[in-house]
């Protein structure tokens, strides 16, 4: 069967203001990759992948980290199945 979580499972209050920062990141730094990397339109590509995915995996972390500190107690998929 799925393993569905319940709905009191879902991302608390400080969990979904991490989402959207990161959302509000990401939209930031993929907006200055590509004007940055329009000055040198022949290299854009390259200047977009050596510039972009960096700073998206240390956002993507960073976030998932900070998801994962402020996850209330109780809500791991161990402490779910125990109960």
């Amino acid at each position: 069967m799925l393993n569905v979580r319940n709905v009191k499972d879902r991302l608390n209050a400080r969990q979904k203001v991490v989402v959207i920062i990161m959302d509000i990141m990401l939209l930031t730094e993929l907006f200055l990759c590509m004007y940055y990397g329009s000055a040198k339109s022949e290299n854009l590509t390259v200047f977009f992948l050596k510039a972009y995915l960096p700073a998206l995996l240390v956002t993507v972390v960073t976030a998932r980290l900070f998801i994962r500190k402020f996850q209330t107690k109780g809500t791991n998929a161990a402490e779910a199945e125990a109960a």
